[in-house]
């Protein structure tokens, strides 16, 4: 079967792709926007784009053409952090992939905590075993129409590894991270193989947490 993306539109390609790349990693993304609020949000659409200098690229819809906080963030402050996300982080990463209103964290809902960074303003998230803190050099518009997709370029600018994640030699121990990774549809990735997992409505969630 041929599938040519121009008669597809951007759900239909996006299907593909997801389910055609695999595994991805995933990565909490924390920014911090104009008044100092932590957003924090997890990508699987993010790779390594060069090692030296270190620099990471991660792709970033938009909703309904307008940008995301994330994006927002990282567009206005040109810095973001990358945390590494294991399987034991899956519920909180759950939790922060919500659409939660700009003026609000997902930090505490997702019952994670903050460590500060060293050079940029965004804090790490200390669940973490790994991060790597970055400033934005370059961003690319891809999209029209209100299907706008961005990829954001960042250099490394601080790397962070949790003593215990530490082999003998000093490099980071990548057997003991147990990263947790994107498949396609509704399936993840971790060290005993795939499992599913559905995403949670903002909507629900907060009839159950919050009085609405």
């Amino acid at each position: 079967m041929q599938i040519d993306p121009k008669d597809g539109d951007k759900t239909v390609n996006y299907r593909i792709m997801r389910n055609l790349v695999i595994p991805r990693p995933i990565v909490l993304v924390s920014t911090v926007n104009e008044s100092g609020l932590v957003n924090v949000a997890p990508f699987s659409f993010f790779g390594v784009v060069s090692a030296h200098p270190p620099v990471i690229g991660i792709s970033i819809g938009s909703r309904q053409g307008l940008d995301k906080d994330t994006m927002a963030n990282a567009r206005r402050t040109r810095e973001l952090v990358i945390n590494v996300t294991t399987e034991a982080m899956k519920k909180g990463m759950m939790i922060s992939a919500m659409d939660f209103p700009a003026v609000e964290s997902e930090i505490e809902p997702s019952g994670f905590s903050t460590l500060d960074s060293t050079v940029v303003r965004p804090p790490r998230i200390a669940e973490s075993p790994a991060q790597m803190e970055c400033r934005v050099t370059e961003i690319m518009e891809f999209g029209r129409n209100g299907q706008k997709r961005n990829f954001v370029i960042a250099e490394v600018v601080m790397f962070h590894v949790n003593d215990t994640y530490l082999r003998d030699d000093g490099l980071p121990d990548h057997l003991q991270f147990n990263i947790l990774g994107r498949l396609g549809d509704d399936y993840y990735w971790g060290r005993k193989g795939s499992f599913e997992m559905k995403r949670i409505k903002y909507e629900n969630w907060l009839k159950t947490h919050k009085c609405v």
